[in-house]
């Protein structure tokens, strides 16, 4: 069964269009294309602005793991705002303004564990996630974490 790539509902094989949002759905000649790695990057900076200003009234304890990196609340609530919105709408609000979504590699929305697994390393160990994944699995644009949890980024037409 294929996914529609905008909402992740699943269609009949013949299906021209999502029976959920009314999306037009790829047949065999489509083609997806991966999000670059400058997509992602500033997706990521729009939501780091948009996270910054919000934690910043918040003024949440944290604690102080060497100069300049602290973890506390701050960091919870950044891997639960990435969990749940790649889990529930398959893009954060920086992936919705630069037109990308993330998806199993197979099409299929994220469960809860793989979005889970990818804001992890998002989160918690960015520069490891991004660095092995840039050298080891750059054919397909993926971090570390996005491979363990066998999904991609894409860009929506």
């Amino acid at each position: 069964m294929p996914y529609c790539e905008r909402c992740g509902a699943e269609a009949e094989e013949e299906a021209a269009y999502c029976p959920k949002c009314g999306a037009p759905l790829r047949g065999a000649e489509g083609v997806v294309e991966l999000a670059t790695w400058t997509q992602r990057f500033i997706a990521l900076i729009i939501d780091g602005i948009i996270l910054a200003i919000i934690l910043g009234f918040l003024s949440l304890p944290g604690y102080r793991v060497m100069s300049g990196i602290t973890f506390g609340a701050n960091n919870v609530l950044q891997f639960l705002y990435f969990m749940f919105m790649d889990h529930y709408y398959g893009q954060s609000v920086g992936k919705k303004v630069m037109n990308l979504r993330i998806t199993k590699e197979g099409g299929a929305p994220l469960t809860l564990l793989d979005a889970a697994i990818e804001s992890f390393g998002k989160v918690f160990l960015l520069p490891i996630d991004f660095v092995v994944g840039y050298f080891i699995y750059r054919n397909k644009n993926q971090r570390l974490f996005n491979y363990l949890s066998d999904t991609v980024v894409i860009r929506e037409i």
